[in-house]
């Protein structure tokens, strides 16, 4: 066990169909923490099984969850069931690979922030895979995390009493989002950690097309993030949902975020190739949000919305 000066960290891997990269990506975690778990989110993968009994052979603990319940409950899961109360915990995702002084880095951080009188909710990367995490101006001299991505977020025990867990009512999509929203309405800074680089899986980008032709504005070809209907529902209802708890307590913050994912969703219904079903699911997610619906999407809506 590393001492860290008498603190315990421990991190939590949540995994859904995992390929070999986790076996990797969880033997280099585990060699910077004193405690790794992984939480199976009821994979279904033929190859799933065989993953997570090697990482056992590693000696590194699986707990499976009895029916797909999202990222957040499977993190949650993660945290109930680390051995002993650590000091600080890491979330992952499953493709993410944080370079190997990373936690020495986001304690650095939280020391230095801490020590100039900052209330510190967490640590998150500065980067992955090279781009920049965005940020909304300094505190004390620290770069404040504009909406950063949950995994590799270094969140002290005292962050989580206070705040509570991950809300697995979002299931995916704007979990990270409210978990910063949250810890932000309670006082707590989401702080950029110096030299935090995470390798991560950033999805692949689509060109947008007209006529079978490139679009292009000022001599770049535009592309952008495609997602899938069943993801576009979580977006937008979950998205929706953020807006309408926290507008009183983070207007400017919310302003952002609402108009850099209009641009994003923009570019998704003018140039998907399935953007009726994308608008479908997105108005079914913006009722159920005004509903207060979460958990996870309806059967009867997967089934309206898979092209067919």
């Amino acid at each position: 066990m590393t001492e860290r000066e008498n603190r315990r960290v421990a991190a939590v891997i949540a995994a859904f169909n995992p390929d070999d990269d986790l076996l990797g990506n969880a033997t280099a975690i585990s060699q910077q923490v004193d405690e790794l778990v992984v939480v199976d989110d009821a994979s279904t993968s033929s190859t799933a099984p065989e993953i997570f009994e090697k990482l056992r052979e590693q000696g590194i603990p699986v707990f499976h969850q009895p029916g797909n319940s999202g990222i957040a409950a499977a993190l949650n899961r993660g945290i109930v069931e680390l051995s002993v109360a650590p000091d600080f915990v890491l979330t992952f995702d499953q493709d993410s690979l944080p370079v190997k002084d990373y936690v020495s880095r986001a304690l650095t951080t939280y020391d230095q922030a801490s020590k100039s009188g900052l209330k510190v909710g967490f640590v998150c990367p500065e980067s992955f895979s090279g781009h920049l995490v965005p940020t909304q101006g300094l505190s004390n001299g620290f770069p404040e995390a504009f909406d950063p991505m949950q995994s590799g977020f270094v969140i002290p025990s005292s962050t989580l009493a206070a705040i509570g867990n991950f809300d697995a009512g979002f299931f995916i999509d704007c979990v990270d989002s409210e978990f910063t929203a949250r810890a932000r309405a309670a006082g707590y800074h989401v702080l950029v950690g110096k030299g935090c680089e995470v390798g991560h899986h950033l999805g692949a980008r689509i060109p947008a097309k007209v006529w079978g032709r490139p679009v292009r504005l000022r001599g770049f070809e535009v592309s952008f993030n495609y997602y899938s209907p069943f993801r576009m529902y979580y977006i937008m209802r979950n998205g929706t949902t953020l807006v309408r708890r926290y507008w009183r307590t983070s207007p400017a913050w919310i302003l952002r975020r609402s108009v850099e994912e209009s641009k994003a969703q923009l570019l998704r219904f003018s140039f998907s190739p399935d953007r009726k079903y994308l608008a479908i699911a997105a108005w079914e997610g913006f009722l159920d949000s005004c509903r207060g619906k979460q958990g996870r999407i309806s059967q009867e809506l997967v089934n309206r919305v898979s092209a067919r």
